[in-house]
């Protein structure tokens, strides 16, 4: 596909910068391509900043995202969750000076971070500003001002764009995420490592060396003495005595043979084992995931649950024991929520290690808590709240503490106005 021109990026920023503004920054992800950026404003939203060199493009998605979180942390994404995490979006603009450049400012009533999105093709970047400290995606090269463009091409609308760059990402598909092209590597790799240990075991087979300890207990034995020709002097120990050599010598010769005979024995094994390899054919394998456990049985815990439409299985706890039970026996990816600065309910999301839970049932179990929480009497109908939400594997009980107190990191945060239910 074709990189994002200047009139597509004026019209993208001229589109969301109304979508986005006073949005909040909840969750950053990032891979070896750039970066996702989850702003809440009443819905979700993704910015997909992709810096890839020839094509760099920026998209926006509505309540799901189309970009993987990497195996490993980018240093500007961990500058992001620490600078720029629950800011809220306060600007948006396009610094047409420089040409394909776009800055998004996030910030609050104390601190701002700036986002510099540079989609200049072999020259695109990311650079963050914050508390004094910038770092950028790739080292910066200073700005200059942009060319004019004589007969710029037809815009494309913000729908192409978008379908564009999806039906790229299915073209882009890396054959070492196709399980057919992982099945024929790891077929292929098979084989050459047992053709190597068959050339092995070939040269242990042809190996005659069984021979030369029998020639030396014969001489030995017929000789009655440890004087022996050269070619066999390194086959005897001078220092030990004449029937320990010959008894040696024997058994070494036997110990041989024996490996030989298991040599055999292995390379027929090995030339079945290459033959079937090399007939295989690729199977999919059926995936078959065991079934959720009821937290709910598993903990000896009372209390409330439903499941959600994806499968996953929601909780609450009657009591905070009942709540502490259910946290303990979660799994480390399960979602733990609760009202934010606010005693309440606990609910937890249990769910499969890589099962998506759509923000729609997030967004309902969040709602659930907040009900749930409506008997504090520091509570009213109407009022806006906010929960957070945080994988079970960050909440910690506090020793010592009153029983259900808990501190966690991590978090996402959701807003809501409370309604009786």
């Amino acid at each position: 596909m074709k990189a994002m021109t200047q009139q597509e990026l004026n019209k993208f920023v001229d589109h969301f910068a109304q979508v986005l503004d006073g949005a909040q920054l909840q969750e950053v992800l990032a891979n070896d391509r750039g970066l996702a950026l989850s702003f809440h404003n009443r819905t979700q939203f993704w910015l997909i900043l992709d810096l890839v060199p020839n094509t760099p493009m920026m998209l926006v998605f509505e309540n799901h995202c189309p970009f993987k979180k990497g195996p490993k942390p980018k240093p500007v994404g961990l500058f992001l969750n620490s600078n720029a995490k629950n800011l809220y979006v306060s600007d948006f603009k396009v610094l047409a000076e420089y040409g394909r450049v776009a800055v998004l400012t996030l910030s609050n009533t104390t601190v701002s971070c700036e986002i510099e999105v540079r989609l200049i093709p072999k020259q695109c970047n990311l650079l963050v500003r914050a508390g004094g400290k910038t770092i950028a995606w790739e080292k910066p090269l200073d700005l200059k001002e942009a060319p004019p463009v004589e007969n710029p091409p037809e815009p494309r609308s913000l729908e192409e764009l978008h379908q564009e760059w999806l039906d790229a990402q299915k073209q882009d598909k890396k054959p070492s995420l196709d399980p057919v092209a992982q099945w024929e590597k790891q077929r292929q790799k098979d084989l050459d490592k047992k053709r190597k240990a068959l050339d092995e075991i070939q040269k242990q087979i042809d190996n005659e060396k069984h021979l030369e300890w029998q020639e030396v207990g014969n001489f030995l034995v017929a000789h009655r003495s440890l004087e022996v020709p050269a070619h066999l002097q390194t086959f005897v120990n001078p220092r030990e005595s004449l029937s320990w050599n010959i008894e040696n010598a024997f058994a070494k010769s036997k110990q041989l043979v024996a490996k030989k005979d298991g040599a055999r024995e292995r390379l027929e094994e090995l030339q079945k084992e290459i033959a079937q390899l090399e007939k295989a054919k690729f199977r999919e394998k059926a995936s078959a995931k065991p079934g959720l456990v009821d937290l709910m049985h598993k903990a000896d815990a009372r209390g409330r649950k439903f499941s959600l439409e994806s499968g996953a299985l929601a909780y609450c706890g009657r009591s905070a024991a009942d709540n502490l039970a259910l946290l303990r026996q979660a799994k480390a990816w399960d979602y733990w929520l609760h009202l934010k600065d606010y005693p309440g309910a606990h609910a937890i999301i249990h769910r499969q290690r890589d099962q998506e839970i759509s923000q729609v049932e997030i967004q309902e179990v969040a709602a659930w808590v907040a009900r749930e929480s409506l008997s504090s009497k520091s509570l009213m109908v109407g009022q806006k709240v906010a929960v957070v939400m945080v994988e079970c594997r960050f909440v910690r009980p506090i020793k010592g503490d009153k029983l259900g107190r808990v501190t966690y990191h991590s978090e996402k945060t959701f807003h809501f106005s409370l309604r009786q239910s």
